[in-house]
């Protein structure tokens, strides 16, 4: 297997976590939450959510250009409204 990133520098504690953060139990159930991994290296490990109890980012607003969604959205007015209302929060 061909890694991208130094496996000596990885936290491996956390490597083969599965933290569901979905409605229900059902994702428990599939080989990515138990047993070994591909790799051979360790094994997975289910969580019902995070596992640590780090305080979340506060919410940002994202550029509604981003997905195309809002077609009144588009020009350089709403662009600079985006900004700015950024720049407040």
């Amino acid at each position: 297997m061909f890694h991208t990133f130094p496996i000596s520098k990885e936290h491996r504690e956390v490597s083969y976590q599965y933290l569901n953060f979905s409605d229900g139990a059902a994702a428990a159930e599939g080989k990515w939450a138990s047993g070994p991994t591909p790799d051979g290296k360790g094994e997975f490990s289910y969580h019902d959510g995070p596992t640590t109890s780090a305080p979340m980012p506060p919410a940002t607003q994202p550029d509604v250009n981003l997905h195309g969604t809002m077609p009144l959205s588009k020009g350089p007015i709403a662009k600079a409204a985006g900004a700015v209302k950024d720049a407040l929060t």
